[in-house]
């Protein structure tokens, strides 16, 4: 057995988009200084961002990710409340969801968000934002802007006055324009997300990094919160069956980021060693 030492060792395995890369120039516990900074904060409501269109359908990665870490912080005593669009309609049954409209909202009914909820931080997993250009492309540099509610401008404001968090895998998501410096290098990212957070944390898969958040919680508190196998495939049947696909293979199967499935017990186990052990 591997004896892992940071969640970043465990879930940047099998990279294919140059998440390395970003490691390598920022070699830092990301996840650990998250979740450290996220414990300082009092207990209250989470917005947890997440929705990536795809062929017709939102991907399979991010909404287990948003999933797990809605359940986690449920039992932790936190209130969190998922923020989509209507690709990911009844993704969350027991989590309260907002879904923005993919005219996105007014600056009113942002603020009045906002105040009705009063966030304690913002957390984005898997959910496109704009790039320079205020376009938003997918892992083809293909701009899916008409099917992608501008969720991203309510991260944005509410991060003014909340800490941000942010989960991506390939650049384009919500919270990696913190890693721009290294983003702008063409030779291995062809465009980015340039709106930042306050924690940025990647992973390969970034369901693995929601995953590797909750694994850091269990390590610090003590609790039981990180999702079993059998807990994430069946979550993943449920989205599957509402049509959710496959983020590389653009097919509603039994898979995420194109990744072999046997990876994610891997994964899991590896993460439960490491909140468990010492």
């Amino acid at each position: 057995m591997h004896n892992f030492h940071t969640i970043e060792e465990i879930v940047l395995q099998h990279s294919t988009r140059n998440m390395d890369k970003i490691q390598a120039h920022f070699p830092n516990e990301h996840t650990k200084h998250a979740v450290n900074a996220f414990l300082k904060l009092e207990k209250g409501v989470v917005f947890i961002y997440t929705g990536f269109y795809v062929a017709g359908y939102a991907e399979t990665d991010g909404p287990l990710g948003a999933y797990f870490l809605a359940k986690a912080f449920l039992k932790l005593g936190y209130t969190p409340v998922i923020i989509t669009d209507s690709f990911c309609e009844d993704y969350f049954p027991d989590v309260k969801t907002l879904y923005i409209p993919l005219s996105g909202l007014s600056d009113e009914e942002s603020t009045m968000i906002l105040n009705t909820y009063k966030p304690i931080c913002h957390l984005s997993i898997e959910r496109c934002g704009q790039n320079h250009e205020g376009r938003y492309l997918n892992a083809r540099g293909v701009d899916i802007k008409e099917f992608t509610a501008p969720v991203d401008e309510l991260f944005k404001k509410g991060s003014k006055t909340a800490p941000s968090f942010g989960i991506g895998d390939g650049g384009n998501e919500v919270g990696m324009g913190s890693f721009a410096e290294i983003l702008k290098n063409k030779e291995f990212f062809y465009d980015y997300c340039v709106i930042p957070c306050d924690y940025p944390m990647i992973a390969s898969v970034s369901n693995w990094g929601g995953y590797g958040f909750i694994a850091e919680l269990e390590k610090s508190l003590h609790i039981n919160v990180l999702p079993s196998f059998e807990e994430v495939e069946k979550y993943l049947e449920f989205i599957v069956s509402k049509g959710s696909v496959d983020g590389i293979k653009r097919e509603s199967v039994m898979s995420v980021d194109g990744k072999e499935w046997s990876l994610e017990p891997e994964i899991l186990q590896a993460l439960k060693d490491y909140a468990t052990k010492g």
